[in-house]
């Protein structure tokens, strides 16, 4: 433990700190010539001497409690909003949806076989260099949808096979089980209460390379990357920024980088730079439509001419129906007036005849 040392000299109050390590400490003088450090020599005599983790406060002048009580009695009074405290679990109330279970890794990086279980608070991973502790950061990156460089490992995923595993080895395994209960939960009448993140990286030829969302029960459920995605956007677990996985090479960068690396990191953290990416994809799709638009209306250019050409000619066929029913209304016409007029020739015959 430090220990301080109080003297006076002018009216003012030194204090030299002695940290107690192995060196034997350094020392240090500070001058404090706040109001509420400075005290008299008369009082520092009279006064008995005070712990080192206590502090000797004199009021100053004019001061006192009732002008704070007052104060507080004037403030106006707190204003309680319903989204304060939105982004904090409630006491007592148990993990829910999004926290690690389990990790499982199968000849990953320099891990033949290994399964970490974790609990639903806090977890620390300690161990010596190289035992393997980022490998378990690294895994948890790459089953989530991260890439190879992402976690500064390697360049591809084969390059995070274990190497002793030698030539036989069909590839490596991940697995990263999640906590899938709660409102939140991702599709939990399919899935359940826990959701299992697998990713095969196969070095044989024709091996599969992808993903498998597993139920509680093991049951696989999906091998779509939309589905993975799909998921992680519903639990909010962000692989690829900053600040949800932060690695060694991404401190450095951040600590000791230039003023360009701390401003990509500044456009990780705030997912600026994938929504760059969302706005350049969508930008490139409307720009791809365009084109495929006016290609289309060039090469059907012809077929609309002859369109429009066959168009004409159905409307003249049009007409000609027309004029084809008319023609047969005319010669109905035609024939009943010629049956009118027989049949008054006729009439006027036979008046004759009985005339007669």
């Amino acid at each position: 433990m430090p220990s301080l040392h109080r003297k006076k000299r002018g009216g003012a109050v030194f204090e030299k700190e002695n940290d107690m390590n192995g060196d034997g400490g350094g020392k240090r003088g500070r001058n404090e010539s706040h109001d509420e450090d400075v005290v008299n020599d008369e009082e520092e005599e009279d006064a008995p001497q005070a712990s080192p983790s206590h502090k000797r406060i004199k009021k100053k002048k004019g001061s006192s409690s009732s002008a704070a009580d007052d104060a507080d009695d004037t403030a106006p009074p707190e204003i309680s909003s319903p989204l304060r405290d939105r982004h904090l679990n409630p006491k007592g109330t148990p993990a829910e949806a999004g926290i690690i279970h389990e990790v499982y890794v199968e000849n990953f990086m320099c891990h033949r076989k290994l399964s970490v279980k974790l609990c639903r608070n806090v977890n620390f991973i300690h161990g010596q260099n190289g035992s393997g502790k980022s490998a378990i950061l690294a895994a948890i990156q790459v089953c989530l949808g991260a890439g190879a460089r992402r976690t500064h490992r390697a360049r591809n995923l084969r390059d995070l096979v274990r190497k002793e595993s030698g030539a036989d080895c069909p590839g490596a395994k991940l697995r990263v089980t999640l906590l899938n209960r709660g409102a939140d939960g991702y599709m939990p009448d399919v899935y359940g209460d826990y959701i299992t993140v697998e990713r095969i990286i196969s070095l044989r030829a024709g091996g599969f390379n992808g993903y498998k969302l597993l139920d509680a029960d093991g049951k696989e459920r999906s091998r779509s990357k939309k589905d993975l995605d799909a998921m992680l956007d519903q639990l909010n677990i962000q692989v690829e920024n900053p600040v949800a996985v932060l690695d060694q090479e991404e401190a450095k960068k951040f600590l000791t980088g230039k003023e360009e690396d701390k401003y990509a990191f500044f456009v990780k953290a705030t997912e600026l730079e994938r929504l760059d990416r969302a706005y350049a994809s969508i930008h490139d799709n409307i720009l791809e439509q365009t084109a495929m638009e006016e290609r289309a209306r060039d090469s059907m250019s012809g077929a609309i001419e002859n369109t429009k050409k066959l168009k004409m000619e159905w409307e003249q066929f049009q007409e000609l129906d027309k004029l084809e029913m008319e023609a047969q209304e005319l010669r109905a016409k035609y024939g009943w007036s010629c049956h009118s007029e027989f049949m008054e020739q006729l009439n006027d015959e036979m008046k004759v005849c009985y005339s007669d």
